[in-house]
């Protein structure tokens, strides 16, 4: 079947659209469905997954690997196999590492799986059929009852009473009306299309019938699946910095190597096999290999550690580039706040009391907070909200978890209810006053109104919009007393809902009166009510959010709300978590879809929230903050987070109410879905940051002091100082195990009272830096070397500078600890001396039998042993830098 069609499905009227479909009320028959089936396909989402192989290779886009893969192979082309398998046991190791990390992480978080329910209630052959989602096409009339996970997109054709909860695709927290009558502008966004149903949201109220427009990847849920799968994956910060410091290193390495050979080819024309075998040498020397498997060391435990705080790290960089972020713009509903409605004020005509405690967990406190206490009409308040709620809403628990069935407008009332009179008293309430009426609620009177037995009497409750509910109200219950209500009383109580109102509250009015008999007339029934109270309705900001923006600020690093909420609301969650916010620092969404980029830009320096916002814009966002320089860390749960969320430089996605898109698209997921992890998240990558300074100035300067020591020797036409398989040794062992453990460094103190971190892994002072030391340990080894040999011979004078320089290493390594605090001022780090005291006793191992034959080194001379104290002495040079304040960072 052809879809012809020019307007948007929610701008035509229901028969338009059932006519365009070419369908009826009676639905399609089975032949028509399985026709269109084939022209649709299946309505699911399929993801690409990747292949254990693609995640092993996609540890070896490295320039440096690819250098050392090419010496592997040329030293097996020489017969140099000992080396060649050394080298690539090396290469295998950093792969395996990154890998095994990455996998885990791949199989912890599912593929995006199917978004729709297994089945539907659908209308097939004339009549009502349960049948698979995956087998809706456009045509079908779906038949949507409370509790529904709406399986695709679907416009209205019958409603009853019905509310949705887009907060997944939209971000709306507040169940939105829908009207099957509505016939909207063409332009109207999706948050505001109520005549429309959409794929992967779910009915908390009411009834409906819809005829399904689009299925698959064409509804609005796939149409995000298919951008963020399409989306270019951005490089981390690290990834980025490692990338560029390696093509550079590479090309010098390249360089010096071919020097070398030419050298060795000038002095000798026919020892090209030992110009090869000295170039290799020295690309072995100068090639940090180390590097990778270091750095993806620390980024592993890292991961390990965060881990048991309750972060799933997807991509070992990413917790790393969340550590130099700068912004971090967060999704409102489910992420700052618990994506669950929740009284925090009552209003009494005379008194009002703050409600602590967040979401459905019936745990909290009623707490008087200006005017005076009336125990008696908090009481009554209570138990007759307990009986009129519970007959459309339950609480539930399921392991451990709270929640709704129902309204959650209502729920909130009813969790209001358990807090201030327990289990028991609510249980009490609702079997004392039996309901034996009711009035359900719909969007023209605002209201919902039931009847209870009450004594010998009857008690009515109505609530809804308390505007509403004043109008048809006479009178008002102060002090227990009812009285009549006048206009300065009503006046009050307007000003006060007002208020609750402008800062972000949702406000649900109870009012009720005792009568003797129940009037068949429903209107009769609602009228001559007595006012009692309003609650305040909002989704708070969950636990401990309010302390972790505190600590962002700290951080130097900006909050910035974007969410699809009502602007007031925003503003007031923003208040509540500290950010200071007024109109000026407020953009709403239909003004951005005006604005240019360059406008964007112009202004997005001051902007606090983004409200009213859709899924485009939070892109728009996330990309204008960073064509600002910016580092921007996104976190969000909902399938409308996912492109940005891809976007950023660090995406964070929250693990129980998160959407399977958000989670895969995200770096980064929070298995408590709790934001005051993102600053445990943020210590975390600022202490790997510094902790991956300390190996890469240990390793460099450990290189470059071999680079010294071969291209010295090589230009003094002195015998190769060194073989490769005794560098690779040096960089394996000693480098290796010494840098995991400068990466394991304790904080040093004020680590996140430190404004983002914008410098480079490498600068022109830390460049100058590694070839001072490279100098001072290379010429000290060469000194030794070019002394040695013409009394004791190549063999005993390579194996004393091989481990002579092992011991420089070991002392550069105390000295690497810090770039700026002398050793002495550091915390203890036991891990330390334990890699340096297993580096030694490998480095024995190496040169005594029966390795040494493999090594091919000799014993040493007793005469020679004290001279090897000399070499662990050199690197205290750079305490005396420290001591002077020349600083590296």
């Amino acid at each position: 079947m052809e879809k012809e069609i020019k307007k948007p499905w929610h701008s035509l009227s229901a028969e338009e659209v059932i006519k365009i479909l070419k369908t009826s009320s009676k639905g399609l028959t089975s032949e028509e469905a399985n026709k269109r089936l084939k022209v649709h396909g299946y309505n699911e989402i399929s993801v690409k997954k990747k292949s254990p192989l693609q995640i092993f290779l996609r540890q070896f886009e490295n320039f440096l690997i690819l250098i050392l893969i090419i010496a592997a192979l040329i030293s097996a082309l020489l017969g140099e196999i000992i080396d060649s398998i050394a080298i690539g046991i090396v290469i295998l190791i950093m792969g395996i590492m990154g890998f095994l990390q990455e996998y885990r992480a791949e199989k912890t978080i599912e593929a995006l799986k199917k978004l729709m329910e297994p089945v539907s209630l659908v209308i097939r052959d004339g009549k009502e059929q349960q049948i698979p989602s995956k087998n809706l096409v456009p045509g079908d009339i779906l038949i949507l009852s409370e509790g529904d996970k709406i399986p695709a997109d679907a416009r209205l054709i019958e409603s009853y009473n019905l509310e949705v909860d887009e907060s997944s695709l939209t971000g709306e927290s507040v169940p939105v009306a829908k009207d099957a009558n509505a016939v909207l502008p063409e332009d109207t966004p999706v948050s505001n299309r109520t005549n429309m149903v959409f794929a992967g949201t779910y009915v908390v109220r009411g009834k409906g019938k819809a005829v399904i427009v689009e299925t698959g990847l064409t509804t609005e849920l796939g149409k995000i699946a298919v951008e963020v799968a399409e989306a270019k994956e951005e490089k981390t910060p690290l990834e980025v910095e490692l990338d560029y410091f390696a093509k550079r290193i590479g090309l010098v390495i390249l360089a010096l190597s071919a020097i070398v050979f030419t050298i060795y080819v000038l002095i000798d024309r026919e020892q090209v096999i030992h110009a090869l075998m000295a170039s290799i040498a020295l690309a072995v020397a100068a090639i940090p290999e180390g590097l990778p498997a270091i750095a993806t060391a620390i980024l592993a435990l890292g991961a390990l550690r965060m881990s048991k705080k309750n972060a799933l790290v997807k991509r070992l960089s990413a917790i790393e580039a969340l550590g130099s972020v700068d912004v971090i713009c967060s999704d409102k509903t489910g992420t700052i706040t618990k994506g669950e409605m929740t009284v925090k004020v009552v209003k009494f005509p005379n008194s009002e009391y703050s409600v602590s405690g967040a979401g459905y967990e019936p745990h909290g406190e009623l707490k008087l907070s200006n005017g005076k206490h009336n125990e008696a009409d908090l009481k009554f308040l209570l138990e007759i909200l307990a009986a009129h709620i519970s007959t459309d809403v339950k609480l539930i628990n399921k392991e451990g978890k709270w929640s709704i069935q129902g309204s959650p407008t209502e729920g909130a009332a009813l969790v209001l209810s358990y807090k201030g009179l327990s289990p028991e008293g609510v249980n009490k309430a609702i079997n004392e006053l039996k309901t034996v009426k009711i009035i359900p609620f719909d969007r023209f009177r605002k209201r919902k109104t039931t009847a209870h037995t009450y004594q010998d009497r009857y008690l009515v409750v109505s609530s809804g919009a308390p505007e509403m509910l004043l109008d048809i109200s006479f009178k008002v219950r102060i002090d227990g007393v009812e009285k009549p209500l006048t206009d300065d009383i009503k006046s009050n109580i307007l000003s006060e809902i007002e208020r609750l109102a402008s800062s972000g509250y949702r406000t649900f009015g109870v009012a009720y009166k005792i009568i003797e008999e129940i009037p068949e007339d429903d209107e009769e029934l609602e009228k001559d009510l007595v006012f009692l109270a309003v609650l305040g309705i909002v989704d708070p900001p969950r636990e401990g959010v309010k302390e972790a923006v505190a600590m962002t600020k700290k951080a130097k690093i900006k909050t910035v709300i974007v969410t699809g909420d009502h602007k007031l609301t925003a503003m007031a969650i923003a208040r509540m978590i500290g950010l200071d916010v007024s109109e000026e620092n407020v953009l709403e969404g239909a003004t951005l879809e005006k604005m240019s980029d360059e406008e964007l830009l112009k202004v997005i320096d001051n902007i606090t929230v983004f409200a009213r916002v859709t899924p485009m814009h939070k892109v728009r966002i996330v990309r204008a903050l960073k064509s600002k320089g910016y580092r921007v860390a996104m976190t969000g749960d909902g399938v409308n987070d996912a492109p940005a969320l891809k976007a950023a430089d660090v995406g964070v996605a929250m693990g129980i109410r998160g959407t399977d898109v958000a989670k895969e698209a995200a770096d980064l997921i929070l298995l408590d879905d709790n934001y005051a992890t993102i600053v445990e998240a943020v210590k975390e990558g600022r202490l790997i940051w510094e902790n991956l300074k300390k190996p890469i100035n240990f390793l460099l300067s450990c290189n470059l002091a071999e680079v010294v020591a071969v291209a010295t020797s090589a230009f003094a036409k002195l015998p190769m100082i060194f073989l490769p398989i005794q560098l690779l040794w040096i960089n394996v062992v000693t480098d290796s195990f010494p840098a995991i453990a400068l990466g394991l460094e304790p904080p040093e103190p004020g680590l996140l009272e430190r404004p983002p971190r914008k410098e480079r892994l490498i600068n022109r002072r830390k460049l100058a830096y590694y070839v001072f030391m490279g100098l001072l340990l290379g010429s000290t080894t060469v000194a030794f070397y070019a002394l040695l040999l013409p009394k004791y011979g190549v063999g005993i004078a390579r194996t004393f500078v091989f481990t002579g320089l092992v011991l420089a290493e070991i002392g550069l390594a105390l000295v690497s600890r810090s770039e700026n605090n002398l050793i002495f001022k550091l915390p203890a780090n036991k891990k330390l001396i334990w890699a340096l005291l297993g580096a030694i006793i490998l480095q024995l191992i190496a040169i005594l039998p029966p390795l040494n034959t493999v090594f091919k080194t000799e014993m040493l001379p007793k005469e020679l042993l004290p001279l090897l104290l000399v070499f662990p002495v050199v690197p205290l040079v750079d305490e005396i830098r420290k001591k002077l304040g020349i600083r590296l960072s």
